[in-house]
Formats: structure tokens, C-alpha cells, sequence
């Protein structure tokens, strides 16, 4: 006895399969997880010590601080900077983080990194990348 297809069952079953289709499109678009936060070595300890007192009994006026660029990670209000404070560690650094006492990284560029000190903005600029000889593939010597 042969198979009947009737057109009526064919497009009842492809219109179940269209919508479980879409059921299960859209809620993988629904039920994905959300982005984690920063990774714990971003965020920096508190320094031990509240020194705002000290700060306001004897001046405020800020010292110098050597800031060497190791990189960056240009995204705007969430940009990082691995930054060398003063000879130390390199540390990671994220925008509006303080990095020593009244310096803040105010923003990262694909360059460098702007630092905030008692309301001045100071430029520091990355190392600038090395210059590829030739574009393409570079030939090693056996």
C-alpha cells in the first residue's frame, strides 16, 4: 500500500517545526549568560593607611611619580593599563583606579595613558612597537 502525504499534515508538521525552531533560537538569545566582571587582578587593595589627614596638616602638594607604560587595553571607561609605579612591579591598572597617592589613570589610549594628578592631566606614552622590516613573511637565516 503506498504512503499518502496529505498537504495539510506536511505543513502542520513544518509550521511545529518552524516554531520549535524559533523557540529554541530565541532562547538561547534570552538565557545567555552575562559578562563577568573584571578579573581580580584589575582591582587593587586599598592602601594601608589613611593618609587625607596627613595630607591636609602638612600641604597636599603631591610628589612626583615615574610611570613606565609595559601596555594597554584601550575600551574606553573600561580600558587597563599594566603600568611600572616608581621602578616597582608591573601592576594593572583600570580607568579611575588611583595608582599612588592623589595620581588616578584618567584614561586609556591606544598609545599611552592620560594619569590625573590633583587635577592636572599628564600624558604618558607606550613604548612605540617595533617596525617590521618587510610586511609578510621574514626570513630566517639556518
Amino acid at each position: 500500500m503506498p504512503i499518502r502525504y496529505e498537504p495539510a499534515r506536511l505543513l502542520r508538521a513544518a509550521a511545529i517545526l518552524a516554531a520549535a525552531a524559533g523557540v529554541g533560537a530565541w532562547s538561547a538569545v534570552l538565557l545567555a549568560p552575562q559578562p563577568r566582571a573584571l578579573p581580580p587582578m584589575l582591582t587593587a587593595p586599598p592602601p594601608a593607611g589613611a593618609s587625607a589627614p596627613l595630607a591636609q596638616w602638612f600641604g597636599s602638594s603631591a610628589a612626583s611619580v615615574k610611570v613606565a607604560v609595559l601596555g594597554v587595553i584601550a575600551a574606553g571607561e573600561r580600558g587597563a593599563a599594566i603600568l611600572r609605579i616608581d621602578g616597582g612591579a608591573p601592576q594593572a591598572y583600570r580607568v579611575g583606579q588611583s595608582i599612588a597617592d592623589g595620581v588616578t589613570l584618567a584614561r586609556v589610549e591606544r598609545n599611552g595613558v592620560v594619569l590625573d594628578q590633583a587635577g592636572t592631566p599628564i600624558r604618558v606614552d607606550a613604548p612605540a612597537a617595533p617596525v617590521m622590516p618587510a610586511p609578510g613573511f621574514v626570513r630566517v637565516q639556518p
